[in-house]
């Protein structure tokens, strides 16, 4: 019996999942277009039928794991009562958990795009997102509560570096989220 051929929704993301194996297993460098086609067991073009370039797989990676990022965030603040601290502690634990999940290999793929404008372009949408379904969850257990511009920058700031921090195992897991907490309760006071 033939095996079924994939369509192109599929077909990407058997890449990008074989992509982010690569990455955790081997770095950033092993991956290549000719080696994805090769751990895939498809040609070269199928591959470039779905990502133009290293850099335009590359930034699926990154784009993907945003939104994997905003589901897990979504799910956490879709059960928390309306309750700001509750609401904040959710944001932290999904946050360090996305990152202790992925935070080595995302990491390694924004070194690979560093300086590029899609990545500086995809960040920055991405943090946009972000802030915005973290201000709406502070609002809606707080209707005084918000984050100012400056506040959501920081709090972004401290939340990555904190939770690549748990990643590379400085600090623990339980930490990053006790601390991020403290930080996002605190600017949210601050902006208020």
């Amino acid at each position: 019996m033939a095996e079924r051929r994939l369509s192109s929704a599929e077909r990407r993301a058997q890449l990008v999942g074989i992509a982010r194996d690569v990455i955790a297993t081997e770095g950033t460098d092993a991956l290549t277009l000719a080696y994805l086609a090769s751990r895939a067991g498809i040609s070269k073009p199928v591959v470039y039928d779905h990502f133009s370039s290293r850099s335009a797989l590359l930034l699926s990676l990154y784009q993907d794991f945003d939104q994997r990022h905003l589901a897990d965030l979504h799910a956490a603040l879709a059960h928390t009562p309306p309750d700001l601290r509750q609401r904040v502690e959710a944001i932290a634990t999904a946050h360090v958990a996305c990152i202790v999940s992925q935070g080595v290999e995302l990491s390694g793929v924004a070194a690979a795009l560093a300086g590029t404008p899609a990545l500086d372009e995809a960040k920055r949408e991405s943090e946009r997102r972000y802030v915005d379904i973290c201000r709406h969850a502070i609002r809606g257990a707080d209707g005084g509560a918000d984050l100012s511009e400056e506040a959501a920058i920081a709090f972004v700031g401290a939340a990555d570096a904190l939770g690549y921090a748990a990643a590379r195992e400085t600090i623990s897991p339980e930490l990053a989220r006790s601390t991020i907490t403290t930080v996002l309760l605190s600017l949210v006071e601050a902006s208020g």
